[in-house]
């Protein structure tokens, strides 16, 4: 990984998300209507010495056929995150470079000046921008190393017939499990993304997590995982699959043109910008959506 960061490579990778949020769930005595929905991101990361130096991401919120109707009930009754979640279905795209983050599509574009397609959304290093959904940022060495030092279970040199490239025939894993707090404590990423300190309601939520790398040694998947079941009624619960696709030379991450860009601090209408799975742990703190 030090290797990769040194010579400024380039990473494109796949995720998929999902969550379910308890508290917006619906109930019929005996029957129940869950409350949830997936989150899709491909991308290219740009590394650096100090980890992700540039992103560009897209990003989209998918509900089933199933999942919506429910998502629909609840904006239709104000409910503000779901109005928020719907507007992200179709596609938006986040570009950061030089620590500035910019991103277009419906939620963040309703609100520009007519010719605007670019919300400039201000100063955040490219790591938040990418780790928001996935929590666990494997291109910060000293969170990495302490997750690694501390695993439950490490397996090296198991055969994967499956395999799809020479490197691939053979992979090893680690996965362990932290805390909220710990996490805030370790990453920087986290605590960006987070904010100001970690929530006591969902400070001391197991966060579990795994890293999976092949013959030479690279991370191909990363998964990290929670739910407050156990400990909150009604519960919720999130987890999050990165797949690497490729490991490349340095390329160029371009930032939206001045002209097409515009200054804004939240989406329009009042929305939230629950764009990222912290959202999620923030939003289970909260009071229980009335049935």
């Amino acid at each position: 990984m030090q290797n990769q960061l040194a010579r400024g490579a380039s990473v494109r990778f796949t995720e998929y998300g999902g969550a379910f949020l308890g508290a917006r769930s619906k109930y019929d005595g005996h029957q129940s209507n869950p409350y949830r929905f997936n989150v899709l991101q491909n991308g290219t990361l740009l590394l650096g010495r100090r980890g992700v130096a540039a992103a560009g991401i897209t990003r989209q919120v998918q509900f089933n056929r199933y999942d919506l109707p429910l998502a629909k009930e609840r904006a239709a009754e104000g409910d503000l995150v779901s109005q928020s979640l719907i507007a992200q279905t179709q596609p938006h795209r986040w570009v950061n470079t030089d620590g500035r983050f910019y991103s277009t599509g419906r939620l963040w574009t309703a609100g520009l000046p007519k010719g605007k397609t670019w919300a400039a959304r201000g100063k955040r290093t490219a790591g938040a921008t990418a780790f928001g959904d996935q929590v666990v940022n494997i291109f910060e060495i000293a969170t990495l190393r302490a997750l690694i030092a501390h695993a439950d279970r490490r397996k090296f040199n198991l055969p994967n017939p499956a395999g799809k490239t020479p490197d691939l025939k053979v992979t090893g894993f680690y996965d362990g499990t932290t805390t909220f707090a710990e996490l805030y404590r370790l990453s920087p990423t986290f605590r960006e993304v987070a904010g100001k300190g970690p929530d006591p309601a969902y400070a001391n939520l197991v966060l579990r997590w795994s890293i999976t790398f092949d013959r030479r040694g690279l991370p191909y998947l990363v998964t990290s995982s929670w739910t407050s079941q156990g400990q909150r009624r009604p519960f919720s619960r999130s987890g999050v699959r990165t797949e690497i696709q490729s490991w490349g030379a340095a390329a160029t991450i371009t930032a939206p043109k001045p002209s097409q860009t515009a200054a804004v601090r939240a989406p329009a209408g009042g929305l939230p910008e629950f764009d990222d799975m912290v959202e999620v742990i923030r939003e289970d703190a909260r009071p229980t959506f009335e049935q």
